[in-house]
């Protein structure tokens, strides 16, 4: 028999007796035992629910970047505990049951239809050929990536320089990963890991690599490709090899207004990210072509492309990939050319980078690089040198005057300084791989020089790649192990500027690398997303130590020992994508239908039928669940005197439960005094919070008040119309001898305590869990901070969670117990609205000062000295 119908039996077995009390009291017992234990089954998942929403409102407004993992799992970790609300509240009044289910589901269908959006079908060839104005229309440049599209406008004016190929467009990349449940199975493997997390991203994406390459290719996929194969074959004459180049970019998209939306218009930079495949030879075996395609696009799963999609909030919709297959001569070699400094665009220099081998191993830091700069100006004289082997330079001359007067031709053509990926063949005619837009530095021209009195800096040197400055600990990272270990806002301390480290651009504050050229893709990455980045300062992994606090002033080419804050002045922040991304606006179309509170228990429309929103749905399963448990203070045939409203010289607003053997004596009418409490916790508790009487809000100031008035006017879900219901909430101890818990809410405030104190020391325990508040969530996270370092001094290990702080203790004697329970009793009146000061230093020191003194006192079992103010009962 299931609880629910377990409970209608024992309500109606109860209405057929006379009502006495006497009349079965084991009976009763069982009663109140079945309903007390649905009850704090829903404050479990009331409570979870509340973390969750303030996760939610977290993730929104501070916790960036995510993914569209962490918005499903948000959604359904809400959905689980409105659900287990209902189903509990059900047990304790089934009546407004069928109305709340109907409610969740209509929200179940809105909120899936949002975050579970049905895959979109690109329509267009999943092949188009290169050289033949397939690009020239408007539908068809929408299905490749803008730098293909760029490569393919410029072969009209320099029609030498860009080789013959074929490319494989974003419909024919999404035809295969959607083909045989791909897609599903990689956002499966992505949920079950819980992200992109760095301890297992490694594993993630070697996981996802191999499912990719073991699928088979789609076979009309597979054709169009291999006749475009043999197409290139019949025009080529001689030794040819075919060089696959994966890009993944942001698609365009438009904002709700119709207008193109920021990230869409700042498209005109050309972001994304290289996924160069194996190159083979031209008349390789066609097994052997598709074995290279499938490498290729394996590397979408890489842990940079992983990265990268997220920190630019990108869905599978929104992320274009496509594959552009080039065929240039065998024995070609080549490298990168800027036509500026991305520090100085318009600098007087071209720089020119080559390997000795194609470009993609420079790009990969698989091969040593040659560097050259020469003047922009006629006749183009090399005016500086920086090859790898003096020796045996791999650039010549005569190639980077070339690459020099080709690259300042399409920097004409295109009207901005640009970057461009280059192949020499072995006749010496130069080729384009890549041109696009140079990716700039941000302006650092603002930024503080450094005191000349203050101390050396700790290193000096090594080459501006990307102007900024940031503080944090450093890290250095030689291997994935260290990477794994990676935290966020550390400073990047590698070896060289392999593409590899990528996958740390998110977490790191700034990146300094030992070896590393201006030009590689990790320090184009660095300026995509405004991290200072220096490379080429010598001995950084010898004298930079984990963990050891440094500030990077990229700028200048200085390292300092611990913080400067005098240096940090007017630093601009990285650059945060995530504000009007495909993903943040899902989240935030999804929390429309979550966290709003549009229903007042005061108002006659409180009602199931009309909860619009999950925290409406939770709000009511509250209401209706406390009344029940309530209620039975006054159904004596069910508890009898089971539940009192205190009293400690006036009434209280606050009402006791008895579990078992909680009161000493048990008095006829509702209410119960203080004295009459047998539960050792509770009294210590209680003790704790009449200690000092609370002396109201503090004094706020200009911005504090503000904040309020923003969070309870502004954020839907703290809508002014339930403010009354919040502040009128019963608060409730549920009590027996050894046992006490406190559930407590003032306006926004949260405060639950639970404790065990007993003569079996090893059983003892105490949770104190503290949430919520009045004031911006930046404000609220302030707070929980302060809590928790008050509370460090007295043995806790508080653990902190957006602006929530959960601190146990376990093991104390009972002496101990009851003094650290008067700390957390004081705690639980004293840390109201604090969080409207926390940005005012003055007064966060002061009130620092005076509740640790309180709090040092009653941990010693001495009272706290009276004041004039405890006329007035703190606890009300």
């Amino acid at each position: 028999m299931s609880l629910s119908r377990l409970l209608g039996f024992l309500t109606r077995s109860t209405k057929k007796n006379s009502g006495s009390a006497s009349a079965d009291p084991g009976e009763a017992e069982r009663f109140f035992a079945l309903r007390h234990h649905s009850f704090k089954l829903f404050l479990t998942a009331w409570n979870k629910f509340q973390e969750t929403m303030t996760e939610v409102e977290y993730t929104l407004c501070c916790d960036h970047p995510f993914g569209l993992y962490r918005v499903r799992a948000l959604c359904t970790s809400v959905a689980t505990q409105v659900f287990q609300c209902i189903q509990q509240l059900e047990r304790l009044d089934p009546a407004p049951g069928p109305a709340l289910y109907a409610r969740f589901a209509e929200l179940q269908k809105i909120v899936a239809a949002e975050v579970y959006e049905p895959e979109s079908c690109l329509l267009g060839p999943l092949v188009l050929p290169l050289g033949r104005g397939n690009l020239d229309d408007a539908d068809a440049e929408a299905l490749v990536d803008p730098a293909t599209a760029r490569l393919e406008g410029l072969r009209g004016r320099f029609p030498e320089a860009v080789p013959p190929g074929f490319v494989i467009t974003a419909a024919g990349c999404q035809h295969f990963f959607q083909s045989g449940e791909l897609q599903s199975e990689i956002n499966r493997r992505v949920q079950a890991a819980g992200g992109f997390g760095p301890e297992h991203l490694a594993k993630l994406s070697e996981s996802l690599g191999g499912l990719v390459e073991n699928t088979p290719l789609p076979e009309d996929l597979a054709e169009a490709v291999l006749a475009e194969v043999r197409d290139l074959r019949a025009r080529c004459r001689r030794p040819m090899r075919l060089l696959l180049r994966g890009r993944l970019w942001p698609r365009a998209s438009s904002g709700e207004d119709g207008t193109e939306s920021a990230n869409a218009a700042e498209n005109v930079m050309d972001p994304g990210l290289l996924l160069w495949g194996p190159s083979v030879p031209l008349d390789a075996p066609d097994d052997e072509i598709l074995e290279a395609l499938h490498v290729t696009l394996a590397r979408k799963q890489r842990a940079q492309a992983l990265i990268y999609r997220r920190a630019r909030g990108l869905t599978e919709a929104d992320a274009g990939v496509c594959v552009t297959c080039l065929a240039v001569e065998e024995g070609a070699w080549g490298g990168l050319a800027h036509t500026g400094n991305p520090l100085q665009p318009h600098g007087a220099n071209v720089h020119v980078y080559a390997c000795g081998g194609l470009p993609q191993e420079m790009e990969y830091s698989a091969l040593p690089v040659d560097m050259l700069r020469l003047a922009r100006a006629a006749p183009h004289e090399v005016r500086g040198r920086e090859p790898h082997d003096p020796e045996h330079p791999v650039l010549d001359d005569a190639t980077a005057l070339r690459v020099t007067e080709l690259a300042l031709a399409l920097e004409e053509a295109e009207g901005h300084p640009l970057s461009l990926t280059w192949v020499c063949a072995p006749g010496g005619r130069v080729r384009l791989l890549l041109v696009r837009p140079m990716m700039l530095a941000a302006d650092a021209d603002a930024l503080p020089a450094p005191d000349e009195a203050a101390p050396p800096p700790l290193l000096a040197g090594g080459v501006t790649v990307n102007p900024g400055r940031a503080c944090g600990p450093a890290m250095p990272v030689r291997t994935w192990e260290d990477a794994r270990r990676f935290p966020q806002g550390g400073i990047l301390v590698l070896p060289d500027d392999s593409y590899l480290w990528a996958s740390l651009i998110d977490r790191a504050a700034g990146v300094i690398a030992e070896r590393g050229l201006l030009g590689s893709r990790l320090g184009s990455l660095t300026r995509e997303f405004g991290k200072p980045a220096l490379f080429g300062l010598k001995n950084a992994l010898e004298n930079l130590s984990k963990g050891q606090k440094i500030t990077l002033c990229a700028d200048l080419g200085r390292v300092y020992r611990g913080r400067r804050d005098e240096l940090l002045a007017g630093a601009a922040k990285p650059r945060d994508f995530m504000p009007g991304s495909p993903v943040f606006r899902i989240l935030q179309h999804a929390a429309a239908h979550i966290l709003p509170l549009t229903i007042d228990v005061d108002s006659v429309d409180f009602r199931a039928a009309n909860c619009a929103t999950y925290h409406d749905i939770a709000r009511y399963c509250h209401e209706k669940a406390v009344s029940a448990m309530f209620a039975l203070g006054a159904e004596k045939k069910h508890a009898p005197q089971r539940v009192k409203q205190l009293r400690d010289a006036v009434l209280k607003q606050f009402w006791v439960v008895n579990l078992s053997d909680g009161f000493t004596t048990t008095p006829a009418g509702p209410v119960i005094d203080v004295g009459q409490i047998a539960s050792r916790p509770m009294l210590a508790l209680w003790r704790g919070m009449n200690a000092h009487p609370w002396q109201g809000p503090p004094p706020v100031d200009g911005k504090g008040f503000l904040s309020v008035l923003f969070e309870a006017t502004a954020n839907p879900h703290l809508d002014p119309a339930a403010q009354t219901a919040y502040f009128s909430e019963k608060n409730y101890f549920m009590i027996s001898r050894d046992y006490c818990s406190l559930h407590s809410r003032f306006g926004f405030h949260f405060v639950s305590v639970e404790a065990r104190l007993g003569a079996r020391s090893k059983e003892n325990y105490l949770l104190f869990q503290l949430r919520g508040g009045a004031a911006n969530i930046e404000r609220r996270i302030l707070r929980v901070r302060f809590v928790a370092d008050l509370l460090w001094e007295f043995g806790f290990a508080p653990v902190l969670r957006n602006d929530a702080v959960s601190a146990r203790l376990e093991g104390m004697d009972t002496d101990e117990g009851e003094h650290l329970l008067a700390v957390a009793g004081y705690m639980t009146i004293h840390t109201r609205q604090l969080d409207m000061i926390m940005q005012d230093s003055t007064q966060v020191a002061a009130r620092r000062e005076e509740m640790l003194a309180h709090c040092r006192a009653l941990f010693t079992g001495r009272d706290l000295p009276a004041t004039d103010a405890q006329e007035a009962p703190p606890c009300r």
